[in-house]
């Protein structure tokens, strides 16, 4: 779970205060449809994740791998997968 609440951490950076607060960001929260994440997020993302991950981490080659509908699907908690198995 801390694996978790760092990349949520991340997320929340990227997609900044809503309404003055830092939103929640649940494990089922999907980056497209629930935090309206586009290319440029998805790349601060990468950029907050290598910061903290290094280079072995690199979720835009990982999306790009996807299908449309994994894509679509994708959530924070996939995020936090993915990163936890490039760790291992």
């Amino acid at each position: 779970m801390a694996l978790f609440e760092e990349v949520a951490g991340i997320l929340r950076e990227v997609v900044g205060p809503c309404g003055g607060r830092p939103p929640a960001i649940t494990p089922n929260a999907t980056l497209e449809g629930d935090l309206r994440f586009d290319s440029v997020d998805l790349a601060a993302v990468q950029a907050g994740l290598a910061r903290r991950f290094g280079d072995r981490v690199d979720l835009p080659a990982h999306v790009s791998a996807l299908g449309l509908e994994e894509i679509i699907g994708l959530t924070a908690a996939d995020v936090a997968h993915y990163v936890e198995d490039r760790l291992r």
